[in-house]
């Protein structure tokens, strides 16, 4: 069997390069899982973000003056210019203009004879996993790629020191 691996062989290097990955990556799993805080890391939240813990941040104008504008109103802000963000939602057609029924669907209510409008308390819903959460060597995190210093919010600064 010149040139090719027996299935012992195989079987060892596969162990082996599990457990480098397991030792040289060990957030990833919890990454898979939506954050929390395997392999050292400092996840700034208990599991998936959930809209309170968006908000913590991103309503608080005072610690964090740089988002200059509110949540809400970033978000309204949006119609009447292009879509061009990967964090669109997710029926938006990238290049059309937003208007308020991209994110905000209008649903019939035959009790009250008249249309409601959904709103979105779910930020996950546009804004994928990854860019919110993860690892800042490598990956979309989109805070990470901001470069503001980690102690923000890993720190002194609204997260903490998790």
């Amino acid at each position: 069997m010149k040139g090719r691996m027996s299935s012992t062989h195989y079987l060892v290097f596969l162990v082996f390069f599990a457990a480098i990955q397991i030792y040289c990556f060990p957030d990833v799993h919890a990454r898979m899982e939506g954050g929390g805080k395997g392999g050292g890391g400092m996840s700034i939240f208990d599991g998936l973000p959930t809209e309170k813990d968006c908000r913590n941040c991103h309503d608080d104008l005072q610690s964090f003056p740089s988002l200059e504008i509110s949540n809400i109103d970033k978000h309204h802000t949006l119609v009447g210019s292009e879509i061009l963000l990967p964090t669109a939602p997710p029926d938006a057609i990238f290049g059309e203009t937003y208007e308020c029924i991209s994110c905000h669907a209008i649903i019939w209510n035959p009790d009250t004879q008249s249309y409601i409008v959904r709103l979105y308390r779910d930020c996950l819903i546009c804004h994928a996993i990854e860019t919110v959460t993860g690892s800042p060597k490598g990956g979309n995190n989109r805070h990470h790629q901001l470069g503001l210093s980690c102690n923000l919010c890993h720190g002194d600064g609204m997260g903490g020191s998790r």
